[in-house]
């Protein structure tokens, strides 16, 4: 699957292995910083590593300490190497945008449709291209 209709929150091209929910994620208290595995028992996700992979969630959950749980991760080096949403995560986006900062680190952002979002597998190949985004199951 090739996407076209993107918007970039935060630059840069990665490809790595995608990891998708339809379930928010509050990445305070639902994600480990020092292990980058989902902890949220009620999530789908639970028990998976997000560290160094594509997450593709709708949205975040939850509380505004999600920003500074993306920076612990991205000081730690267990943060996922990428983000897809359907809405834009001024949140985690604000992580990301620091951690670039104070560590040289970058998460590229990405948001899509509903639409598109909801046709994602579970598990896939994701590349973020200047123009594309590239699916491959």
């Amino acid at each position: 699957m090739k996407i076209l209709d993107f918007n970039v929150i935060a630059a840069g091209e990665v490809a790595a292995e995608g990891i998708v929910s339809q379930m928010p994620l509050s990445f305070w208290g639902g994600v480990n910083v020092q292990s980058g595995e989902v902890q949220d028992v009620h999530h789908s996700l639970c028990g998976q590593k997000i560290s160094g992979k594509i997450l593709g969630i709708p949205c975040d959950r939850g509380s505004c300490s999600g920003s500074g749980v993306m920076l612990e991760m991205i000081r730690l080096e267990t943060h996922p190497v990428g983000l897809l949403c359907i809405e834009a995560e001024p949140v985690l986006s604000l992580g990301a945008i620091i951690g670039e900062k104070l560590y040289h680190r970058s998460i590229a952002i990405r948001t899509i449709s509903r639409q598109v979002f909801l046709s994602l597998p579970q598990q896939c190949r994701i590349t973020f291209t200047e123009d594309a985004i590239l699916i491959d199951e």
